[in-house]
């Protein structure tokens, strides 16, 4: 259970880092419209390396964190072409 509230409260984290980051984004132009899907996947990629980082590239602690299962996780970092390994950067 401890386990599960740490993962809420680390994408809770990251969720409301993101929403301040929108928040300060000056090309948000909802006028002209957004692509939802790519903000959706930098959101996933962000969560993910964020997840990895945090479990020093362990994909089944970063699975667990994230809620996911392995295999899942797994083939997201494949399809976002993701190195486990790479420290997060700074967007």
């Amino acid at each position: 259970l401890s386990r599960k509230i740490g993962s809420l409260k680390q994408n809770a984290f990251a969720l409301i880092q993101e929403v301040r980051e929108l928040g300060n984004l000056s090309y948000l132009d909802l006028t002209r419209g957004i692509d939802l899907f790519e903000e959706v996947r930098r959101f996933e990629m962000k969560l993910i390396r964020q997840a990895l980082e945090e479990n020093d590239g362990r994909q089944v602690q970063a699975a667990r964190m994230l809620g996911l299962k392995i295999t899942t996780l797994n083939e997201k970092i494949k399809r976002y072409g993701i190195d486990p390994h790479e420290p997060l950067k700074e967007e």
